[in-house]
């Protein structure tokens, strides 16, 4: 009992000793780790080495070694290069408020249990001598037994379970034993470890397989996902948001991007601070569906996204709110097409009430004045009637208009040679438009025949001209109008385009047409002409663009416009089964093209032509300039199924960077306005001094641009969208040197 007795007392001591020993790991750990973690953070090496300095001088730490991040590592040796070392190893993190928790390193620390075996022995050596041999040898004997069978086993498992995701990635925990000791205490702890190590491992599968379902979701869906912090800081967003934001490629947690902004559709400014969807949804507001139009980094193109948020009630998140952001802008589009619709034919139906009474007011007063002059009146009296009989007759002729606008009633439609209704609109335009201002009409030519009702025609053209006029007279920029025609011979490519364009208005009839010419196996299509009015005035903005055609829309004063001019052009081109497009670049002016059916000599629609086909190209390489994304893909398309290599720019920039890397090019086709401080004509300049034999082309949508604006590089220019065989005959003359006859 004796011998029993002291060897637990001194194991007891020797548990004392080296619980001490870990309590000095912790103390370590605690107290001068934080220091250390300071200390490295700020890059204070001296402070480091002091702090190492007094961890060093504790008796039972032998050495020490300490590894930044950065790959400085500091070193203390022990004395004895021979004692074998317990090692303790702990990270050194430092935690910052914005970037959170940082690793600095690690520190290793070599364990010396020879001042615990002295004191152990020293305590043994005085049983020895108290006790003389017979409880010496007891005690010897206990020890190494209790060391053997208990105490090693002990610090194995202790060793295990200290080991970092031990419980994920290490091996199961497995103790040195004979198995005859299995079944006991020690043998239950290593199996509990081990069970609870396989539910750890189960846990973190299923918590992987949770995360990685929930990011396919995330990846997946075509809505924009933001987790926004109380500060609006984005802490989650998903691959659908990073797109609408212009694709924001940083990694989070990043502020909300200063350019993405939501506007007022009225003016285009950006919202109050108080009617921002983001702002409110951060003060608290849920918000459900709302649709605001958003600007998008580097795009100069606004989409419309419906915007719906939800708190966050979780304590535990560091996130305020989360907004869902789907991309509405076609089903957008098509709402104001239907909702313009709308205001059209309630605009009609107005219209075409008041012409159906003001006709019945028209001939009361030419039957009344008709009887009048049956009577024995006056020579001069029935020159007076004459002249009101021919103003009653003209204003029959405009309500016959109106209400063919409102179709109450068909067009007069009807086939005409165009050189004869230019010539008979000049003589009604001239006298309308002011001498500073220079009007001139380009001649068609004289084969070229339009079918529509030419009295609307008249009145389409004449509110264009009248628009061009008033928007140079009141902005004070811009002193030329230009009204010409042209003949267009297919609109495949070309209308499949402009029907994705904001400012493009298809009738139902052209695209029917269109469809037809499609499923036609026989390479026959309808022929169109279009007419356009161009001026150099201040040009629309987008906003002006988007509603021009909407009834009583006006940018002039309120006593000198009814905002139904365009409105008109509109219900006339309805009618005319065609297409009126806007295209305006602000500073350089507008262009407002018609597209009508042809006619024929015989007074009818002409029938579907044979298409001729194309001028193919001998795969030279036509380095394409063009912002817009959608028109470029199809203008890769184009080119490559006529004949020609195609090499994409999106701005002049980039046009030149591919130039300069000696890229080989054999033309140039370049859009005229482009951001990124580089236009068309400046990049021509600019390459031509790279390559001054370089053929060049310009394209734009507004044809008003004249040579002397073209600067050094007097080139073809074609309108943009532009058919196939023109684009071909054009591509196909620049490289060979000479001028084609369809050039714009």
């Amino acid at each position: 009992m004796s011998v029993l007795a002291t060897s637990v007392q001194l194991y007891l001591a020797f548990q004392r000793e080296d619980d001490a020993l870990h309590d000095l790991v912790l103390q370590v750990e605690k107290g001068f780790g934080q220091s250390l973690s300071s200390a490295l953070w700020s890059f204070d090496t001296l402070q480091v080495n002091d702090i190492l300095d007094g961890i060093f001088s504790s008796a039972d730490i032998a050495s020490l070694k300490l590894t930044s991040s950065g790959g400085q590592t500091w070193d203390r040796a022990p004395l004895d290069p021979n004692e074998q070392l317990d090692v303790e190893r702990f990270d050194l993190e430092y935690t910052d408020p914005v970037r959170g928790v940082t690793s600095l390193g690690t520190l290793e620390l070599g364990l010396s249990r020879a001042r615990i075996w002295s004191n152990l022995y020293a305590q043994v050596l005085v049983v020895f001598l108290s006790n003389i041999a017979k409880t010496g040898f007891a005690s010897i004997a206990i020890l190494a037994i209790f060391h053997r069978l208990v105490s090693r086993h002990l610090r194995h498992i202790a060793a295990h379970v200290s080991e970092p995701e031990w419980f994920t990635t290490g091996a199961p925990l497995n103790l040195d034993r004979p198995h005859a000791h299995s079944g006991d205490d020690l043998d239950a702890i290593s199996t509990e470890i081990n069970k609870t190590r396989d539910r750890l491992i189960d846990f973190e599968s299923d918590l992987r397989a949770a995360s990685e379902q929930l990011r396919v979701v995330l990846d997946t869906t075509a809505n924009g996902i933001i987790g926004l912090n109380e500060n609006g800081v984005v802490d989650v967003i998903n691959p659908a948001a990073r797109h609408m934001l212009g694709g924001k490629s940083e990694m989070t947690p990043f502020s909300w991007p200063d350019e993405i902004k939501f506007l007022d559709v009225a003016d285009m400014h950006p919202l109050d601070a108080s009617s921002d969807p983001i702002n409110r949804a951060l003060a608290g507001q849920v918000l459900t569906g709302e649709t605001h139009l958003m600007t998008r980094s580097g795009s100069s193109e606004n989409r419309y996204v419906r915007v719906s948020s939800a708190l966050v009630e979780d304590d535990a998140s560091s996130l305020r709110c989360v907004i869902v952001l789907d991309d509405v802008s076609l089903l957008e589009k098509n709402r104001q097409q239907v909702e313009r619709k709308g205001r059209l034919d309630a605009l009609g139906q107005l219209t075409g009430g008041i012409a159906h009474d003001f006709n019945n007011l028209l001939a009361t007063i030419l039957y009344a004045m008709q009887l009048t002059r049956t009577d024995n009146i006056s020579e001069r009296s029935d020159r007076v009637l004459l002249t009101a009989l021919n103003a009653v007759e003209r204003g029959r002729a405009l309500t016959n208009r109106l209400l063919a606008f409102a179709k109450r009633q068909p067009g007069l439609a009807k086939s005409r040679p165009l050189t004869e209704t230019f010539a008979e609109f000049e003589a009604l335009a001239r006298p309308a438009i002011e001498e500073t201002v220079d009007i001139s009409f380009l001649a068609p030519n004289p084969e070229l025949l339009v079918y529509c009702d030419h009295g609307q025609l008249d009145n389409a053209l004449l509110n264009l001209v009248l628009n061009s006029r008033d928007a140079i007279m009141r902005s004070g920029k811009g002193s030329k109008i230009i009204v010409k025609a042209r003949a267009i011979d297919e609109v495949d490519v070309d209308l499949a385009l402009r029907r994705e364009d904001l400012h493009a208005y298809i009738t139902q009839g052209m695209r029917e047409e269109h469809a037809a010419d499609v499923a036609r196996k026989d390479e026959r299509a309808y022929r169109y002409v279009e007419l356009s009015v161009t001026d150099d005035g201040p040009g629309m903005t987008n906003e002006v663009k988007r509603r021009a055609i909407d009834p009583f829309f006006t940018t002039k004063d309120t006593n000198s416009g009814t905002g139904l001019g365009l409105s008109m052009v509109y219900g006339f081109i309805q009618n005319s089964d065609g297409e009126l497009r806007i295209y305006s670049e602000l500073e350089f002016g507008t262009t407002i093209r018609l597209i009508l059916p042809r006619g024929t000599l015989e007074n009818e629609r002409e029938e579907p032509m044979t298409r001729l086909p194309p001028r193919r190209g001998q795969g030279e390489k036509i380095l394409v300039v063009e912002d817009e994304v959608s028109l470029l893909m199809v203008m890769e398309d184009l080119i490559g199924e006529l004949g020609f290599e195609f090499i994409a720019a999106r701005s002049g920039a980039e046009a030149l960077e591919l130039i300069e890397m000696g890229d080989a090019v054999d033309l140039l086709l370049t859009d005229i306005v482009m951001p990124g401080g580089i236009g068309g004509f400046e990049l021509a300049t600019r390459v031509r001094k790279l390559r001054p034999d370089l053929p060049v082309v310009y394209m734009s949508g507004y044809t008003g641009f004249t040579s002397s604006e073209m600067g050094e590089v007097v080139a073809p220019m074609v309108q943009k969208p532009c058919p196939p065989g023109e684009l071909a005959e054009i591509l196909a003359d620049t490289l060979a040197g000479k001028p084609s006859e369809k050039q714009g």
